[in-house]
């Protein structure tokens, strides 16, 4: 194996690893974003357990989990929008 095909190779397994890191800090932030999102409907939710989940209770769930959902996915648009804006760095070195 030449040096060449050594390096090629090697940029192959960067990017593989790199892509195989990013997948896993999204799984993880989700699992982080779940957890968050269950302890925080609970608290605002669920006055005192029972045996079974109050039709009230189970309405209020469904609401904080919705407006949860629909607040990070507007913030992660604005957020997008905003550095889609933004002149690249390449640009700046221009």
């Amino acid at each position: 194996m030449s040096l060449m095909e050594n390096s090629n190779s090697q940029v192959v397994i960067d990017d593989q690893l790199q892509h195989f890191i990013e997948t896993e800090t999204k799984k993880h932030q989700f699992q982080g974003l779940v957890h968050e999102l269950t302890g925080l409907c609970w608290e605002v939710c669920m006055d005192k357990p029972s045996l079974r989940l109050e039709s009230k209770v189970h309405k209020c769930l469904v609401n904080c989990v919705g407006r949860f959902i629909d607040t990070t996915n507007y913030i992660a648009n604005r957020i997008e929008r905003v550095a889609s804006s933004l002149p690249s760095e390449s640009e700046n070195m221009e």
